[in-house]
């Protein structure tokens, strides 16, 4: 099975197809041992028709073999029956004459065929073939055939000055193999050879281990179930691949750079020299002992003489080999040395032979202080020392329970799950509440539900505040408001508030009335978003992403802000924070925030014209809260597909994840003809909120009511009295809407000019903002306005039709037309009607082509 390198295959089989045109090509392929230069190779060459490939390779131990790799080529040829002998000598015969051997070799290629001359392991040829390919590579210039040399590094010494010069010059493609990726290591793992199935973080971890090389981490997969993979806490090893290299270049040092790389295992990452050293213990000359394990590809030095080991499968590798008395005095020594109180105990931890109560409780209590400062995972990974080091089952029950709530609060719910499935016998009504927890974030109503109440009918008061808050949450998504606002303001009430309750972000969210009390955080900015304030709200969310605790308190700040940003019309940086947040709330596992992300992707994506991504996540968004059960949810999906014209409006009040469809329904009412409908509709929606853009917009949409009345001077009177509200950049989405549907009215009134005058103006403004539907729709009305004759005026259509024509031609149907023209859906079939015989046409298809070909003309 072959994964990956699309994009390199693609390029070297193309300079196969060149050199079977007769002009000769030569590739260089370099990447590190194990990166599967070899099998790349094979798998672009092998099963190509009319190609023969003639590989051979250096080999570590024939370094020294004159002209050895030169010979087995010319041997290769022979057993494929390409005619070459070995020419006889006298003595053995030079790099010139081996050179000119293999291009008499080429020049005598069979008609109709291409040959592959495959050098593998370049690094390890003879110095003399090595010059001998140099030869061919100057004089072969026409030909079919291709020349590819793969090695480690082509800045390697051993590489004749000139060969190197040739494979990095111009006439040569350089593919250079990096590591797979872990999407690409995760497929990997799933073929036949192995039928390992790796989660998302599983695989991402192996890749950063591995570095995505596809032979270490085949040998990994092989070794280690995929529970070690999954488990971060659990020290991934070096593979035998990788070990045995390795520690046949360590022994071959001197015992001071051998144990300078032990105690740099030991530190881990970037370490002075000078302490390196002392960890180590007995080594006089540092620098000495340095420049031995760099030159080895041991060690590397960095800027201000640091050290460190090359990769992480060198770490595990030179730690691995250490013996468990020398790795436990290196650790005591490095615990003495580091000013780190969280290092010093982890040092000690792994120093450690057995159980040790006091050294627990140490860690305990660090722990604890990294929570305070918000350091959830940090203090995960010290209760989880610590539990390895109590001999009381009890208390390793307890402090592994602290460890799940830890990972939990620190937002990676899959971690969470993994470890809440290890057996754990501990009793107290925390348990309850912390497995209550993780069921909710995993979007398991039911289960957090039953978990939570009895988490409450037992409560401590220290956790009273903590789990009357997860039952607000619980109650909010499931959509009951009124409890959700009991259990948050029962939270609040509590005389010791729990650490990480936000009591007012269900309030908010939940629309309770006095939401807003807080100075700043999401219900500051809900508030602001519920009375039109998108700038303050913006301003309010920057922060509070910022600063938040959480990972969930910064997604539901993000989805937020991406709505806020989008009610500034700043649709491009709303995408990218709302499918950001999505993005991180995926992979952290956090099934309950998904609704609420994928409806907050709906509206930005829409307004920039992409409605296939946005009914995508709206769809997304109903899947996901049904599957959930999730209340809140379904509404947000239902109010996306609303806005998206899917759907109906659902009963309720809004939702500041996704803006008020209203104003799209009062659109298309009035574009069907339903006036009464929509005159209703928008005294409903003229109870809304009191800001600038909102009395605008219901002052726009009055404006497109009466105009369908044909009453145009009362409609002008209202979007004068909109673009009044809105113009000098208070709101340019709102006054770039206003100009447009004004333009649309003095045009069908017979003022060309000034209606172009404002379509002109609202099309500028929509293309500043990135709007390309509402500009589209400029460009068509200003069209129709017939000041500035279009291209297609040689067909004989009018303004109107033209317009009309050009929408369908956009794939429009006849109501999506009468919609975008402010006319009925009778006027766009009388208007097709025309088109069709004055082209001579009879479907839409032929339409769109005799547009284009207009176009293609002009």
């Amino acid at each position: 099975m072959y994964v990956g390198r699309t994009e390199e295959l693609a390029l070297l089989r193309a300079e196969l197809r060149a050199a079977g045109g007769g002009s000769a090509r030569r590739v260089a392929v370099e990447g590190p041992e194990g990166i599967g230069k070899t099998a790349f190779i094979h798998h672009a060459l092998g099963g190509e028709a009319g190609v023969r490939v003639l590989a051979v390779s250096g080999e570590e131990s024939e370094r020294e073999l004159r002209l050895g790799v030169m010979r087995e080529l010319m041997r290769e040829a022979a057993l494929l029956g390409l005619g070459a002998v070995e020419r006889p000598a006298a003595g053995e015969p030079d790099a010139c004459v081996a050179g000119q051997a293999a291009c008499d070799l080429v020049a005598g290629l069979p008609a109709g065929e291409v040959l592959a001359v495959v050098v593998d392991d370049a690094q390890w040829a003879d110095r003399a073939s090595l010059r001998a390919l140099s030869y061919v590579l100057r004089r072969v210039r026409a030909g079919r055939v291709l020349v590819l040399v793969a090695c480690r590094d082509l800045a390697d010494p051993w590489l004749p000055e000139g060969l190197r010069r040739l494979l990095t010059g111009d006439g040569t493609l350089r593919i250079a193999l990096g590591g797979l990726s872990a999407a690409e290591l995760a497929e990997l793992a799933t073929g036949p050879e192995l039928g390992v199935t790796l989660g998302e973080a599983a695989a991402a971890r192996l890749r950063r281990h591995t570095l995505g090389s596809p032979l270490h981490a085949r040998a990994l997969l092989a070794a280690l179930p995929p529970a070690v993979l999954d488990d971060d806490s659990a020290r991934l090893p070096a593979p035998g691949t990788y070990q045995r290299p390795f520690a046949r270049r360590l022994h071959a040092c001197a015992p001071p750079a051998r144990r300078l790389v032990a105690a740099c295992a030991v530190l881990g990452g970037n370490c002075p020299l000078h302490v390196a050293a002392a960890v180590a213990t007995g080594i006089d000359e540092p620098l000495n002992a340095l420049e031995e394990a760099v030159a080895a590809g041991l060690l590397r030095e960095l800027p201000g003489r640091l050290v460190d080991l090359p990769e992480p499968l060198a770490r595990a590798a030179a730690y691995d080999g250490i013996g468990a008395g020398a790795r436990a005095r290196m650790h005591l020594a490095a615990s003495r040395l580091t000013d780190d109180d969280g290092a010093a105990l982890r040092h000690r931890a792994a120093a450690a032979g057995g159980p040790d109560e006091p050294l627990a409780e140490e860690l305990a209590r660090f722990a604890a202080k990294a929570a305070q400062h918000g350091l959830w995972q940090e203090a995960a990974a010290h209760l989880d020392l610590a539990a390895g080091l109590t001999e009381s089952t009890a208390r390793r029950d307890e402090l592994r329970t602290a460890v799940l709530e830890h990972v939990l609060i620190g937002g990676d719910v899959l971690r969470a799950s993994r470890l809440a499935a290890a057996r754990n016998a501990d009793p107290r009504p925390v348990r309850r509440y912390v497995l209550g927890r993780l069921a909710l974030a995993a979007g398991r109503f039911e289960e957090a539900s039953e978990l939570l109440a009895e988490a409450w009918r037992h409560t401590e008061p220290g956790s009273a505040a903590d789990v009357a808050e997860q039952l607000a949450w619980l109650h909010l998504v499931t959509g009951d408001r009124t409890a959700a606002a009991h259990w948050a303001r029962l939270a609040i009430e509590q005389p010791i508030q729990g650490a990480v309750a936000r009591p007012w972000d269900v309030l908010a969210l939940g629309g309770a009335p006095g939401a807003g009390t807080p100075a700043g955080g999401l219900a500051a900015a809900v508030g602001h978003l519920a009375r039109d304030e998108a700038g303050q709200a913006c301003a309010v969310l920057k922060r509070a992403v910022a600063a938040a605790g959480l990972p969930q308190q910064r997604l539901l700040a993000t989805g937020l802000l991406a709505a806020a940003e989008h009610a500034l019309a700043r649709w491009d940086e709303a995408v990218a924070h709302a499918e950001g947040a999505l993005a991180e709330a995926t992979a952290l596992g956090q099934r309950w925030l998904l609704p609420c992300l994928e409806a907050a992707c709906v509206a930005p994506l829409a307004a920039r014209g992409d409605h296939e991504r946005a009914l995508a996540h709206a769809m997304a968004a109903g899947t996901a809260a049904r599957g959930m059960r999730h209340a809140m949810g379904e509404r947000q999906a239902g109010l996306a597909m609303a806005l998206l014209g899917a759907g109906e409006v659902p009963d309720g009040e809004g939702d500041p994840f996704v803006p008020d469809p209203g104003p799209a329904r009062i659109e298309a009412l009035v574009a069907d003809g339903r006036l009464e409908e929509a005159e209703r509709a928008l005294a409903a929606y003229g109870e809304g909120g009191p800001g600038v853009r909102a009395r605008a917009e219901r002052l726009r949409l009055a404006g497109l009511l009466v105009a369908a009345r044909n009453v145009p001077t009362q409609a002008e009177e209202r979007f004068a009295g909109a673009l009044a509200l809105v113009e000098s950049g208070v709101c340019p989405l709102e006054e770039a809407r206003v100009l447009l549907d004004l333009g649309r009215l003095l045009r069908r009134t017979g003022r060309r000019r000034a209606a172009a005058e404002r379509l002109g103006a609202a099309r500028a403004i929509f293309e500043r903002l990135g709007a390309r539907p509402p500009a589209e729709r400029c460009a068509h009305e200003l069209e129709a306005c017939g000041l500035e004759p279009p291209a297609t005026v040689r067909l004989g259509l009018t303004p109107q039709e033209l317009s009309t024509a050009t929408l369908v031609a956009g794939g429009l149907t006849n109501r999506q037309i009468a919609r975008e023209l402010l006319i009925s859906v009778k006027t766009v079939e009388y208007h097709i009607g025309k088109i069709y015989t004055k082209l001579g046409i009879s479907s839409r298809v032929a339409l769109t082509t005799k547009l284009a070909a207009c176009g293609r003309a002009s």
